[in-house]
């Protein structure tokens, strides 16, 4: 394999612990430098990812030449910065225009436009939460685009189904993807390679997890054994790797009252399925929900560990997932480790983007640069 200087380059904003990160590097790209405002999240990143450098600082402080590292020019920046302000400045886009970027709330979003614009990347490609392209009848996706172009990107926007590209999970994200090299952005976008209309079906939640030791409420160990298993499939072989130990699978504990209850739901069923006596009160659609072992997960979210917040409950054993369950459904390899506190380490796998989704597009987009090198 080429060495680093002969790899693209990119830069990780708004990084967590890296899940766009560990996708371009499966990829064959060089990750130049990252930056995340949490020191809990970034020390995960750290440790994962020894060859980056990492800035952990609020962005608003962040300078293009310390992202830069030394280097010259960067193929690619990468980055989900949240956006808060969607609602207000829809409306006032669709008043008079130009408010997205004047809402206080999206300066992160600023921020990322800045460093794009200073440090002049070939592709750009930013993604956030799928719901944002369809608020205020696009006024917000029709403002982000028209900000990228004032700085030389042409850029188009696509809601990609993770699930499509191999992650067992039924997440959506909005991935935008900018270049200033004159071409097509739709270009840049991967070709679907799984469910019922592409080469391979969709890969299922036993696919993913149920190979895993198993555990009861409150038990497992930071750090364990595998233990004996008499089948892999090919994505738990891909998952596990070369890793000779197994990380973070953990079970929250759960109220009693709430074992008892899982008990009582059959697998693919929830809370509306059990008798009314034991029926509890939720916001949550999906509340208290026992995943199908034949289909893929639902989105995987930061409170995977608590079975009233959806369908988080494991097929057969009454519990919520394991951190390491939910990374496998986010598609982590095993040989990644979480670090932090639990409330941490849930917000470290539940914000990530999925590496085989990150994989699939950075593939897609290192053909096209070189087809399309300088």
């Amino acid at each position: 394999m080429a060495g680093k200087k002969n790899k693209l380059k990119i830069i990780d904003l708004f990084a967590g612990v890296g899940g766009i990160s560990s996708g371009f590097k499966k990829a064959g790209f060089n990750v130049v430098s990252a930056n995340e405002y949490k020191f809990e999240i970034a020390n995960t990143y750290i440790k994962n990812h020894p060859g980056t450098k990492m800035i952990v600082e609020d962005i608003t402080k962040v300078k293009s030449k310390d992202l830069l590292n030394g280097e010259h020019n960067i193929d690619v920046i990468v980055g989900g910065p949240p956006c808060q302000g969607f609602s207000m400045a829809g409306r006032r886009i669709r008043g008079g225009g130009g408010a997205f970027l004047k809402d206080p709330r999206n300066e992160l979003f600023k921020e990322f436009i800045r460093i794009v614009k200073e440090i002049k990347p070939k592709v750009f490609v930013m993604e956030n939460v799928a719901a944002m392209l369809n608020i205020h009848g696009g006024a917000v996706r029709n403002e982000i685009i028209k900000k990228f172009k004032e700085i030389g990107y042409e850029t188009k926007v696509h809601v990609l189904l993770a699930a499509e590209y191999g992650v067992p999970q039924m997440r959506k994200r909005a991935v935008f993807i900018g270049n200033r090299i004159g071409v097509d952005p739709e270009e840049f976008f991967p070709e679907k390679t799984h469910g019922p209309k592409n080469a391979k079906p969709y890969v299922t939640v036993a696919e993913t997890i149920l190979d895993l030791p198993k555990v009861l409420s409150g038990e497992g160990e930071f750090e364990s054994e595998y233990g004996p298993v008499k089948a892999l499939s090919e994505y738990q072989q891909e998952r596990r790797g070369k890793s000779e130990k197994l990380y973070n699978h953990q079970a929250t504990h759960h109220d009693p009252r709430i074992v008892e209850l899982l008990k009582n739901i059959k697998e693919g069923e929830g809370r509306t399925s059990l008798p009314k006596e034991l029926q509890t009160k939720s916001v949550h659609s999906g509340a208290f929900g026992r995943m199908n072992r034949n289909k893929p997960a639902y989105t995987i979210t930061t409170r995977f560990d608590t079975p009233s917040v959806g369908r988080v409950t494991h097929p057969s054993q009454h519990r919520a997932l394991t951190p390491r369950e939910a990374a496998r459904i986010q598609s982590f390899d095993d040989d990644f480790v979480f670090y932090g506190s639990k409330s941490s380490v849930g917000i470290q796998i539940g914000n990530s983007v999925p590496p085989l989704l990150a994989y699939a597009i950075a593939q897609k987009i290192l053909k096209v640069l070189n087809k399309n090198h300088d």
